[in-house]
């Protein structure tokens, strides 16, 4: 990036059709990992039917998820920037599957807190790679590339 005289920072030529795939490829990466925040709700009274651990205890696996995801961002940020992004979007697939499979053994809270604290891990390294990722491909288009 080159910054002019007015403080404006202008964006160096990037390859256009390889930054769309980029961004395309990460659009799929991010659908494919938001089945557990955006699919929790239709989970919470079955579970609730089948165990009866109240809805506060089993919402709170969404909450830990959720504080997981956000928080541990800026450390999975490093790994990008020391391992790539490749890697570090593998390691949050593979982290997300695993949190589907405890999921869906869960028989006590702390396997249900458990499997949120692992696809935490996994959907903020898949998020924060992905968008991190676009930004960096799309510095003339910064706000298309976040959406």
């Amino acid at each position: 990036m080159i910054s002019s005289t007015d403080g404006a920072v202008t964006a160096a030529p990037l390859r256009t059709g390889f930054r769309w795939l980029q961004l395309g490829m990460g659009i799929v990466c991010m659908a494919m990992i938001a089945n557990l925040q955006y699919g929790w709700t239709l989970f919470v009274d079955p579970i609730d039917a089948a165990h009866h651990w109240g809805r506060a205890a089993i919402q709170l696996a969404f909450t830990i998820f959720v504080v997981t995801e956000t928080w541990l961002v800026p450390i999975e940020a490093w790994f990008v920037d020391k391992y790539g992004p490749r890697i570090v979007v593998m390691f949050g697939g593979v982290m997300i599957a695993l949190s589907w499979i405890l999921n869906s053994y869960a028989d006590s809270l702390t396997l249900l807190y458990t499997a949120a604290i692992i696809g935490g891990m996994g959907a903020g390294a898949v998020y924060g790679t992905c968008v991190g990722n676009a930004l960096k491909w799309f510095p003339d288009r910064r706000g298309l590339a976040a959406g």
